[in-house]
């Protein structure tokens, strides 16, 4: 079975994907830093939906598609932020129920 590479991926952050890639394999990782910097990305993606929004409804833009874009894209950054939170909330209370 061959495997192909992808073809198109303007979409994502390499930068932001090679900086973790040698974080990774530098040793240093910081669970918290890494946290804090993805609640940040949903705080920011949260703001930056609510601006078009408003940009919308003052009538200084006129695209729907952006709107509807930034919007959808903050709830599923929230959605994945709740779910990383209840995973983590029901790993520790899996930890805490064993014996030692």
């Amino acid at each position: 079975m061959i495997v192909n590479g992808i073809q198109n991926i303007g979409s994502l952050n390499l930068d932001k994907i090679k900086e973790v890639n040698q974080t990774l394999d530098s040793g240093q990782v910081n669970f918290s830093e890494l946290l804090a910097d993805a609640l940040n990305s949903v705080n920011a993606d949260q703001n930056y939906s609510t601006e078009i929004g408003n940009a919308f409804l003052l009538g200084e833009i006129d695209s729907v598609h952006d709107v509807s874009i930034a919007g959808m894209k903050a709830d599923l950054s929230l959605n994945l932020a709740v779910e990383v939170t209840n995973k983590l909330l029901a790993a520790y209370s899996e930890i805490m129920r064993l014996q030692l």
